[in-house]
């Protein structure tokens, strides 16, 4: 891959047609659709070829609008010392802790799509993120990116990305807010998120639900009644994630919106503090 990288995102608009991120890295609006047909070969290939005809289409496929392109210049790469790959997926990041979980990238490459427009004998991508379901983390997350969005991401995604690097149990529940929205079953992603939660929140691996619900809330809420009756609730999503540990029927329907929801809210506060310790 070239010290620049393109990412097209789909499922997300912009306000206005360009916002920069810092170090050149910017999104714009664009365009471009990703489309991949399914098809079946029935003989089989003869070896180093092809699968010879027959072939049949298949009902259904893959296709995406890919409406915001995120680009990475290879100065940014230099003046960091970062894999431009590495940019890319923490800019998406950043931005699904933003405005929220809802829009993938299914494509990177090293060409933008107006010069692949122009010279598409050069062009080289690869698909990303090309899941057709995704779970539901959150409800109201948005569908659009402000101008205060990116300059939240401006401000915080060099340091973020120190603390990303140089803190194992930051990465664990970072990587796990950030993917749950791809694990097929609810109670995965749910086991995931506390796993991330417990690794911050809970060092000491006796009497978890007590002291990951007490040190969480703690951490998120002022001194007094909202804080006892977040370590309350808490304390009940515990239960849910016992539950799912356990192979037993979560009874709380919105369990896992929840504890993303209490994730997501102790990433942005590490984030804008620039610290892990709660």
């Amino acid at each position: 891959m070239d010290k620049q990288v393109f990412a097209g995102l789909t499922g997300v608009s912009l306000d206005i047609p360009e916002m920069p991120l810092g170090y050149g890295v910017k999104l714009t609006n664009s365009y471009a659709h990703l489309f991949a047909p399914f098809m079946m070969a029935f003989p089989p290939a003869p070896k180093g070829m092809h699968h010879p005809g027959p072939w049949v289409a298949l009902r259904g496929g893959l296709g995406f609008d890919l409406t915001v392109q995120l680009e990475v210049p290879g100065s940014t790469v230099q003046a960091l010392s970062l894999d431009p790959l590495y940019v890319a997926w923490w800019i998406t990041a950043m931005l699904r802790l933003r405005v929220g979980p809802t829009f993938l990238v299914p494509v990177v490459g090293e060409q933008s799509f107006q010069e692949v427009k122009e010279q598409n004998a050069k062009a080289v991508y690869r698909p990303i993120e090309v899941e057709s379901q995704i779970l539901l983390l959150d409800a109201e997350a948005r569908r659009n990116i402000s101008e205060t969005d990116a300059a939240w991401v401006a401000k915080h995604w060099v340091e973020a990305s120190k603390l990303y690097q140089s803190n194992p149990n930051f990465q664990t529940l970072l990587e796990a807010s950030d993917q749950s929205m791809f694990v097929r079953h609810r109670s995965l992603a749910l086991l995931s998120l506390w796993g991330g939660l417990e690794s911050i929140f809970s060092p000491d691996k006796a009497e978890l639900r007590y002291r990951v619900s007490s040190t969480l809330a703690s951490y998120l809420e002022p001194a007094g009644i909202p804080r006892m009756n977040a370590q309350k609730a808490i304390a009940k999503l515990y239960d849910s994630r016992s539950s799912a540990a356990h192979g037993r029927e979560d009874k709380k329907a919105d369990s896992l919106q929840q504890t993303y929801s209490l994730a997501r809210r102790a990433l942005v506060k590490m984030i804008e503090e620039n610290r892990v310790e709660p």
